[in-house]
């Protein structure tokens, strides 16, 4: 089991972790392009589940099953999304380690890891709704000053309120710019969450302080590998799709990469085979 203790992180290396990802990937191609054909058609069929919600949209009335329905779809498709990022974390690190994961691997159903990645994922949405809701409340407002305004039949065009409305309109470019950075800073220093929680058996709250330990001292480097993932999306989005089901495998294999190269942690073989107990 990794150490208590908040190891310090090495330097990364890009070149490495990229080449160290797509050689894992190779390794067992076909186990996890199919495991991620599995869980894209899960979505899929739960996407309608999740559509029920738009009626609204369209102008028409939305029931409690509805609603029903869409929670419903919404809380399964998180739980597949949790339960594939699990799978492909242990099987990129098992390839990483010279093995070739098989597709009953990757699905092997672990409920102390699924545990543990959800939990860290709901500890890091909710570290990060609390500058968000800060922001959107000084943002509300601003919208709600500016309604009043109009309801006392007052334009930001007279000249009494220019200097206003000018203070005003930085206030909520700053305020959309300071929200820009909160959701880019965590992107970055939280692209190892799943590994953490899954790898290092930590706390949620811990496992979230663990990825800024590691991300922080070298913060730019790791921006640039979440550029060069979200390439490598971007070019598997544009082929109509079906280049996504390599391109998300490879990520998982090069953050994996990049996450060994900076961790140096050896994580309990029950983590590994969840076959085995704790």
């Amino acid at each position: 089991m990794a150490p208590s203790g908040l190891a310090p992180a090495s330097r990364l290396n890009l070149g490495d972790a990229v080449h160290d990802g797509w050689t894992a990937f190779c390794r067992a191609p076909w186990s996890f392009v199919l495991y991620a054909v599995l869980l894209t058609g899960l979505q899929i069929l739960l996407q309608p589940l999740q559509d029920h919600i738009l009626r609204g949209a369209r102008g028409e009335a939305i029931g409690a099953l509805d609603l029903l329905l869409f929670l419903f779809g919404l809380t399964a498709s998180l739980a597949v999304s949790c339960w594939g990022n699990v799978g492909m974390v242990r099987g990129a690190w098992q390839a990483l380690a010279g093995q070739r994961p098989s597709l009953g691997s990757l699905l092997r159903w672990d409920q102390r890891g699924f545990s543990r990645v959800f939990q860290a994922w709901m500890a890091m949405g909710a570290v990060l709704l609390v500058p968000l809701l800060a922001i959107a409340l000084v943002l509300s407002l601003a919208a709600l000053v500016l309604w009043l305004l109009e309801r006392a039949g007052l334009q930001l065009s007279d000249s009494s309120l220019v200097l206003p409305g000018i203070l005003l309109a930085v206030l909520v470019l700053l305020l959309l710019g300071l929200m820009l950075l909160a959701v880019l800073y965590f992107s970055v220093n939280q692209q190892f969450l799943a590994q953490v929680a899954l790898l290092e058996q930590r706390a949620p709250l811990e496992s979230v302080q663990r990825g800024r330990s590691l991300v922080d001292p070298q913060w730019i480097l790791l921006l640039l590998l979440l550029l060069i993932k979200s390439i490598l999306m971007v070019v598997g989005l544009i082929t109509f799709g079906v280049g996504l089901l390599v391109a998300w495998p490879v990520v998982s294999c090069i953050t994996t990469a990049a996450y060994r190269q900076l961790a140096k942690v050896e994580p309990d073989p029950s983590v590994l085979n969840p076959g085995s107990p704790y």
